[in-house]
Parts: C-alpha cells; sequence; structure tokens
C-alpha cells in the first residue's frame, strides 16, 4: 500500500510526502528501505487508535492490484481537549532537514486544535495510482466517509490539495482557508535552501463539510462562527 502512495503522490509531485515521509536516499535499496519504514510507520499509528484510524483500500477485481486507498480518522469526541506539543519531525536526521520538516508540519496543523475541536470525521490521507485515476475509485473511498460521518451525524473536514478540491467539493466539502507555509529563514545554511528548492511547500486547501451535508448559503455558519459562511474560491 505505502508503495502505492508513494507512486500517488509522486505523480505529480507533492513535496507534503517527503515531509511525512523521508527519503534516505536515492538508490533503489534506500527508497525500498524507506518505504518500508514508512509502512512501519503508518502501521503503528493505525495501531494506537484501533476505534478511530480506518483504512479503506479499492483493489482491481480482475488483478488484485491495489487501485488506492484512504484513511479516514472519526472522533466522536474531541481530540484536541488538552493542549499538543509542536510536531517534532523525529523521523527526519537531526539537523536542517528535521528542522525544516518540523517547522512544515507546525504550520500545517495550527489550524487543528481550533477547527477540529469537536466530534467529526477527518480524511487523513487519500491516493489512487495515476493509471486509475477518473475512473472511481477516489467516489468509491468518499462515499465511505461520507456515509460514515452521516451515521455519527458529525461535520467532515481535509487538507486537500488544488486538485483534489475537485472531488471533495462533489461530496459537499467546502473551501473556508488556505495554508501557505513559510519556509524563509534568516542566515540559511546551504542545506535549508536546497530543500526549500526541492521541497518547496504545496498550498493546502482547508475544506468543511457540513452535518449531513446540510447546508443553506445565507444561513448555515461554520461550527466555529456565527455569521453566515460563504464558501471561498481560490
Amino acid at each position: 500500500m505505502m508503495a502505492a502512495c508513494w507512486e500517488a503522490f509522486e505523480n505529480p509531485f507533492a513535496s507534503f510526502l517527503r515531509i511525512v515521509f523521508y527519503l534516505k536516499g536515492e538508490s533503489p535499496e534506500a527508497r525500498t528501505e524507506s518505504i518500508n519504514e514508512a509502512a512501519s510507520n503508518m502501521l503503528a499509528l493505525h495501531g494506537m487508535l484501533p476505534s478511530t484510524s480506518h483504512w479503506i483500500k479499492v483493489v482491481d477485481t480482475e488483478t488484485g492490484k491495489l487501485i488506492g486507498a484512504a484513511n479516514w480518522m472519526t472522533h466522536e469526541s474531541s481530540p484536541y481537549t488538552e493542549p499538543r506539543p509542536p510536531t517534532v519531525a523525529v523521523w527526519w536526521p537531526e539537523g536542517d532537514g528535521r528542522d525544516y520538516a518540523s517547522n512544515y508540519m507546525q504550520q500545517v496543523e495550527a489550524h487543528k486544535p481550533r477547527y477540529y475541536d469537536r466530534p467529526h470525521v477527518y480524511l487523513n490521507i487519500s491516493f489512487t495510482i495515476p493509471e486509475w485515476r477518473r475512473r472511481g475509485a477516489g467516489k468509491l473511498m468518499m462515499e465511505w466517509g461520507v456515509k460514515k460521518a452521516d451515521e455519527m451525524n458529525v461535520p467532515s473536514f481535509v487538507e486537500a490539495s488544488e486538485s483534489g478540491t475537485l472531488l471533495y467539493e462533489k461530496f459537499g466539502f467546502m473551501t473556508f482557508g488556505k495554508i501557505d507555509v513559510n519556509t524563509e529563514k534568516e542566515n540559511a545554511s546551504a542545506e535549508w535552501k536546497r530543500l526549500q528548492k526541492e521541497l518547496p511547500p504545496d498550498t493546502q486547501y482547508l475544506m468543511w463539510r457540513p452535518v449531513q451535508g446540510a447546508f443553506i448559503l445565507g444561513q448555515t455558519s461554520l461550527p466555529w462562527e456565527s455569521k453566515p459562511f460563504v464558501p471561498m474560491k481560490f
């Protein structure tokens, strides 16, 4: 599954893949080791959250090949009742690389304690391998999560790429903000500048689906606001 995830996020390339999954080197052996380590880390996280983490996969019934997968997180209560320390990218070696990844992670997570401080369903990751895109795999994975949110009677959230917003909008998600990570640093080292060039931040769009997908323009508000919400367009 992790090999398919890497294939998906490298076509086209998404810098965030390298932030959350460290690549140990360019050789085939280093790549395989990196993918295996990433898979172990994701499996460990899944095991720590048995009632919250749900992996959904789509498989070609003729060949058995994995087409895509999604990780939905279901929260019966707020996961942010207690303050959390800023994320440190310990999966990166110590040095500027770890600092760069930590800075990136802290900015993409900064909104969560405010917006996700409530029961909700969260799409943590979703991908489809290139040759199977626009053939219904994404729709199947979205249907599972939306159905679960409706059963729980809670809102849903996702941080989307620009291309991903098109799919999510079809399921009632609306954009309420975006994240543009700032990687500027005073007296930046050569390594930091290299990472800025090789792993430039990808814009992430914050998306929300109301309870039961019910939305009336001019009346429905975001859960943390009182004024009517107008979906953003970028």
